[in-house]
């Protein structure tokens, strides 16, 4: 799913959903059409709700990139959570929405202020991975033990897995100096927006890649006990 903007004719989206007989509300409808294969609802509400949000967005990030890269990052988290997963969607989609950019821009702001990568930083649940090393079997004791040095192992062998570009995108989070939009031009992006979902993609190429060596070393641990 690629989303783009239509950000400099607002008046021609808003005469799109009238065209649509689609209310951003009804979101269920929304998330059916695009489950069907008719993606047309969810980008034409996708914009409709950058309009809805974006002097709140500008207000939080203070700048008009961060506030598309927060809104794209949402939108995908949203796409994948009602679309693909098909979960029980918000009652009130577009402060759901608002929510998941504000906390999008704090994690990302967190992000920026530490100096090394860790598991929290690419957004791996760590209840989730304290459950999955559990049920291995192994002691409680040694899990503790273990738990953090697994977890680094882990996300060391996965980043070297990725490729340079993703490597590139998922660093730059962790760099102050350095603005995600300065690669544009290097990795050869058409627009902003591209590159925004590149980076989320490869956060999620990394955690899959994560979650995957957990599991081959607790399977390497059952097959030595």
């Amino acid at each position: 799913m690629y989303f783009g903007f239509s950000l400099l004719n607002p008046r021609k989206e808003r005469s799109l959903f009238v065209f649509l007989r689609v209310d951003s509300t009804d979101i269920t409808y929304i998330i059916e059409c695009a489950q069907k294969g008719d993606e047309l609802p969810f980008t034409t509400f996708f914009d409709h709700t950058f309009q809805k949000l974006k002097s709140k967005l500008l207000s939080l990030t203070k700048s008009v990139d961060d506030s598309q890269e927060v809104f794209i990052i949402s939108m995908q988290k949203f796409w994948d959570r009602f679309v693909i997963n098909q979960e029980e969607p918000p009652h009130n989609s577009i402060g759901y929405i608002f929510m998941m950019c504000k906390n999008a821009w704090l994690m990302q702001k967190r992000n920026k202020a530490n100096t090394m990568v860790s598991i929290e930083d690419i957004y791996v649940d760590e209840n989730a991975m304290q459950s999955a090393m559990k049920s291995s079997g192994s002691d409680s004791t040694i899990v503790n033990e273990d738990h953090k040095l697994m977890k680094h192992r882990a996300l060391v062998e996965a980043l070297n897995s990725l490729s340079l570009k993703c490597k590139s995108l998922i660093e730059n989070e962790l760099d102050s100096n350095q603005q995600l939009k300065d690669l544009q031009e290097e990795f050869g992006y058409n627009n902003y927006q591209a590159l925004v979902q590149a980076k989320y993609n490869c956060k999620k190429r990394l955690v899959r890649k994560v979650y995957e060596i957990i599991s081959k070393q607790q399977e390497n641990q059952k097959t030595t006990m």
